[in-house]
């Protein structure tokens, strides 16, 4: 008899009322049968909790735990991921949907890699698909020891990944200085071991308006109003970067000196990134090791890639190489 592992879903929820029932057949409903559904309430003042009792009371699978205070969204799914037990863990979102055979996929297609992921086809409120993926074509996936890739751009989204349990040790605790518990997953993985993709996505991702993550009206008064918007946006997001860098290098598991070199020239960059107009040695850094930093990014135009180093001009990081 083929041994079937068991597999934790880790979902965190607050104020879901309104599509977790979707979520929940999806994954009630995966062809793979051997789960467990650990699910974290983070306060809701919604049915939430409701409907997730009346599911729970059919389906001894589930397993509720509601938190006395609202830990927010990473700390939240820290939570969850420590309560797994199961060999393999998929996080899911409490307002997504699942195919059928996402789980049996996966587990079939991990082998000796830490952690499998793949893209999402994008969907509206009303859980029509719209046409896209979460990632594809604009970007690419990647796999193997790709840490590197994962220094300037996430390709993989938290509900569209399980990992194997050996991986808890090391992403546990979620630091409190990390964007999102998603890119700290990916470089974790990537550089403790290799990771995986499947070609066809697994997960329907709801994208609607009030979700919409960073949301920007575009309420330009002027070209120079624009312009400015524009730039204090980059600064913004070279904030965040400099917190994601200097995270990173906290890990235990980076040893590879180049690896750190690199971050810390970025990390570097990204604290004087409102001043800085040219810095040439990480240019030339970049340029040595584009095709490992830069892999996410889909090339349309390799042999027209360039710099954009204008004189004068600031420039950002995600915009070094025409594409």
């Amino acid at each position: 008899m083929t041994h079937s592992p068991l597999v934790s879903v880790a979902m965190c929820t607050y104020n879901g009322e309104k599509y977790i029932k979707e979520q929940l057949d999806s994954i009630l409903g995966q062809s793979y049968g051997n789960l467990e559904i650990i699910i974290t309430d983070d306060g809701s003042r919604d049915a939430t909790v409701s409907i997730i009792q009346r599911y729970r009371e059919k389906d001894d699978r589930i397993k509720l735990y509601e938190n006395e205070q609202n830990l927010g969204f990473v700390k939240n799914f820290e939570k969850a991921i420590g309560l797994c037990g199961g060999e393999y863990i998929a996080l899911a979102d409490q307002d997504d949907i699942w195919k059928k055979d996402k789980i049996k996929t996966f587990v079939n297609g991990i082998g000796e890699n830490v952690l499998i992921y793949s893209d999402a086809i994008l969907i509206d409120g009303a859980s029509n698909p719209i046409g896209k993926e979460l990632i594809r074509p604009t970007n690419n996936l990647v796999k193997g020891a790709c840490n590197k890739a994962f220094l300037l751009a996430n390709c993989m989204s938290g509900n569209t990944l399980m990992f194997k349990k050996e991986l808890v040790a090391h992403i546990l605790p979620i630091p409190q200085t990390i964007s999102f518990h998603d890119i700290w997953i990916a470089f974790v993985a990537s550089t403790y071991a290799t990771i995986t993709f499947t070609e066809e996505a697994q997960t329907y991702y709801r994208r609607y308006d009030e979700q919409v993550t960073k949301a920007r009206e575009k309420d330009y008064k002027n070209f120079i109003d624009r312009f400015n918007q524009k730039k204090q946006i980059r600064i913004e997001d070279a904030k965040v970067l400099h917190r994601d860098l200097e995270t990173f290098l906290t890990l235990d598991l980076l040893k590879d000196k180049e690896t750190i070199r690199i971050i810390k020239a970025l990390s570097d960059h990204y604290r004087n990134y409102a001043k800085i107009t040219y810095n040439k040695p990480l240019a030339k850094l970049l340029k040595r090791y584009k095709d490992e930093i830069f892999a996410i990014r889909k090339p349309q135009k390799r042999a027209k890639r360039i710099f954009r180093t204008a004189i004068g001009l600031k420039f950002h990081l995600y915009t070094l190489f025409v594409v």
